[in-house]
C-alpha cells in the first residue's frame, strides 16, 4: 500500500499537497457557509475569475504546522508552536472571535500559556472543532514517519488549541490520510478500503469509528454529494467535516478536480471540507495544477515551496517522535 519516495520525490508530494489544499480553500470561499449548492451555481463559481481572497484561518494553520515542523526536525515544540499559530491567527475577523481556537490563541498573544486555556473551553470538554484537523494535513508530510506516528504527530498538534478526543481524533484522521497519500504507489488505483480501514485503525474514539463506517457505506454506494452532507453533515465539528472530507476524496480518489467539486457541493463548512480534499488529493496526485485565477499570490506560492523544501529535507528519523514540553493540562 506504501512506496518508498526519495527526497525529490518528497517534495513533489508536499508541495503538492500544501499548493492543492490552498487552491481549494480559495475555490470554496463563495460557498462557504451555504446550504448544498445547485450544480449551477459550483460551476459559475469554478469558472468565474475570483476577488482577491484571503486563506481561511485554518488553511493558513496548516502552513504554520508545516513550517513548525520543517523548523523542529518534524517534530512538535508546544510552547513553539503556540506562539507561531498566535502571531498569524487573524485579529481582523469578529466572526472568529467566539471560537475555541480565537480564545486559546487570543490568551496566548496576552501572555497565557496554551495549556492554562485550551482544557478549559467548552466548560472544561475541550474544543472540538475542525481547524486543528485542518492543520494536521501538515503532519502527514514528515519524511520517515510510520502512519501510527503520523497520526500520534497530529494528535499532538491538535492539543495546543483543541483537547476534546474528538477534534484528536479528526486531526489524527487528516494526519494519517495525508500520510498515506504521500506514501502511495504511483499511478497504481487507490484502494479505498484499505485506506479508510488504515484511517479508523489510528482512531480512539468510538464515535470516529463510527462515522468512518458510515464514511465506507457512502462510498460503496456511490453516494451524491447531498446524500453525504445529509447523513453526515459538514458543520464545524471534527466530527462532521472530517468524514465528509474523507468521503469527497473516496468518492474520487484519482481525480483531484473531482473531489475537489464532491466536497464543494455538500456545502456546509465548504473551506474546511475541500481543504482537507485538496491537501489529501495533492499529496496523491502532485502533478495536479488548478486554474491559474484561483492560485495563491505569489508571495504565498513561494512560502508554500521553501515549506516543502524544508519538510522533504527533514531526516528519515524525523517524526517518529515529537519533542517539546508536556505541561499539567495537557491531556
Amino acid at each position: 500500500m506504501t512506496f518508498p519516495l526519495d527526497q525529490q520525490q518528497l517534495l513533489r508530494r508536499a508541495h503538492g499537497c500544501l499548493l492543492v489544499a490552498a487552491c481549494a480553500d480559495l475555490i470554496a470561499a463563495p460557498l462557504n457557509g451555504r446550504t448544498v449548492p445547485d450544480p449551477a451555481q459550483v460551476e459559475v463559481i469554478l469558472r468565474a475569475s475570483p476577488r482577491l481572497l484571503q486563506p481561511s484561518p485554518a488553511a493558513l494553520q496548516m502552513t504554520v504546522l508545516a513550517e513548525h515542523l520543517a523548523a523542529h526536525d518534524g517534530r512538535v515544540n508546544d510552547d513553539g508552536l503556540a506562539s507561531e499559530l498566535a502571531k498569524q491567527w487573524p485579529d481582523d475577523r469578529p466572526d472568529l472571535a467566539g471560537s475555541g481556537t480565537a480564545r486559546v490563541l487570543g490568551a496566548v498573544s496576552a501572555g497565557t500559556r496554551w495549556w492554562q486555556v485550551a482544557p478549559k473551553i467548552h466548560h472544561g470538554a475541550g474544543s472540538f472543532g475542525s481547524v486543528a484537523a485542518v492543520r494536521a494535513c501538515a503532519a502527514g508530510l514528515v519524511p520517515g514517519t510510520g502512519i501510527a506516528a503520523a497520526a500520534a504527530l497530529g494528535r499532538r498538534s491538535a492539543g495546543i488549541t483543541h483537547t476534546h478526543l474528538l477534534a484528536r481524533d479528526g486531526a489524527a484522521a487528516t494526519a494519517t490520510a495525508v500520510a498515506l497519500a504521500v506514501r502511495s504507489q504511483p499511478g497504481a488505483p487507490a484502494d479505498k478500503y484499505r485506506f479508510l480501514s488504515a484511517v479508523a485503525a489510528q482512531m480512539r474514539t468510538a464515535e470516529f469509528r463510527s462515522a468512518l463506517r458510515t464514511v465506507q457505506t457512502l462510498v460503496r454506494h456511490r453516494s451524491a454529494p447531498a446524500e453525504t452532507a445529509a447523513t453526515l453533515g459538514a458543520d464545524r465539528t471534527a466530527l462532521r467535516s472530517v468524514p465528509a472530507a474523507l468521503t469527497a476524496f473516496l468518492r474520487h480518489p484519482d481525480e483531484p478536480t473531482a473531489a475537489i467539486r464532491y466536497a464543494l457541493m455538500m456545502g456546509g463548512q465548504t473551506q474546511t471540507t475541500a481543504a482537507i480534499v485538496g491537501a489529501i488529493s495533492g499529496a496523491r496526485h502532485p502533478e495536479h495544477t488548478v486554474a491559474m485565477p484561483w492560485r495563491p499570490d505569489v508571495v504565498r506560492l513561494l512560502r508554500l515551496r521553501a515549506t516543502a523544501a524544508g519538510l522533504s529535507a527533514i531526516p528519515g528519523r524525523g517524526g517518529s517522535r515529537t519533542a517539546g514540553r508536556h505541561h499539567e493540562g495537557q491531556s
